[in-house]
């Protein structure tokens, strides 16, 4: 009678220790993230005054769960626009540096399967402000001022939450379509007459600061 109510007691135990972990993989309430490389490629132009052009990303964000299935998301991005070579006015300027953006914008995150699991998938969108930063190489497209942009973005992608005694880190895989509204005040060089259109994608890591 003895042992079978230490093993009772084993058992319960075990169930316990395993339901608790289970409960820890995923997402808990606050998470940070950042990501030191992805890239931005804004497309849509006319090879004439509208560039098309390509920028390296990097930034951060914080995304605040409702429940396991929707959160709120801010985010932050910094586009740093390498030397490269773009068509404008039907010709091609060589290895010339783009202007770098800065973008900001607050998301909402859906995780149609929940995000209480090591793998999960979600679909978002938002919307904030694409800021072009002028430099010294751009003068010759017609910025010489930051010029700002109301930018809205659909996407997906994909958490990825460890287990174990690293259950509070992970990684994720995120893809927007980026829709930039023209502006009248805006250089003939980028979203002047037209709307235009970026896709923007990283690999980056995440914290989960509370569960």
């Amino acid at each position: 009678m003895t042992r079978s109510r230490a093993l009772m007691f084993a058992l319960v135990f075990v169930a316990g220790c395993a339901v608790a972990s289970a409960q820890e993989v995923g997402a808990g309430k606050v998470e940070l993230g950042g990501w030191p490389g992805g890239g931005i490629f804004f497309v849509g132009g006319d090879d004439q005054l509208e560039v098309n052009f390509n920028n390296w990303g990097y930034g951060g964000g914080a995304t605040f769960y409702l429940n396991p299935r929707v959160g709120g998301e801010a985010e932050v991005s910094y586009g740093l626009g390498l030397a490269q070579g773009v068509n404008y006015k039907g010709k091609e300027v060589f290895h010339v540096q783009v202007p770098n953006t800065l973008e900001t914008s607050g998301n909402i995150v859906l995780f149609p399967g929940g995000s209480a699991k090591q793998l999960a998938w979600y679909v978002t969108g938002g919307a904030g402000v694409l800021t072009l930063i002028s430099r010294n190489s751009t003068k010759q497209f017609g910025i010489t001022e930051a010029e700002n942009h109301l930018a809205t973005n659909v996407g997906g992608g994909v958490k990825i939450f460890r287990g174990g005694d690293a259950h509070n880190w992970g990684f994720r895989v995120d893809y927007r379509l980026l829709f930039v509204s023209s502006s009248d005040s805006a250089a003939e060089f980028f979203a002047h007459s037209k709307s235009r259109m970026g896709h923007r994608i990283y690999i980056g890591m995440l914290y989960t600061a509370k569960r």
